[in-house]
């Protein structure tokens, strides 16, 4: 799916977001509306403020993940 539908798809149930070609171990993605901005997880390791490409901006292949 479109980034913007993963996003509002995850913040109604409280889940993260990832891309499917990043399987099987994606980054996964939280936004949020904090300073914070999106927040990245990987290797159970948390860091702020995730900077999209433009590929993935354009991609099709986001999922809710998490």
């Amino acid at each position: 799916m479109k980034l913007r539908k993963a996003i509002i798809m995850a913040q109604k149930t409280g889940r993260g977001i990832a891309r499917r070609s990043q399987f099987p171990r994606p980054i996964w993605l939280i936004p949020t509306n904090t300073t914070e901005r999106i927040i990245i997880v990987a290797d159970n390791k948390f860091t702020p403020r995730w900077e999209p490409s433009y590929e993935d901006l354009i991609a099709k292949d986001w999922v809710v993940h998490g």
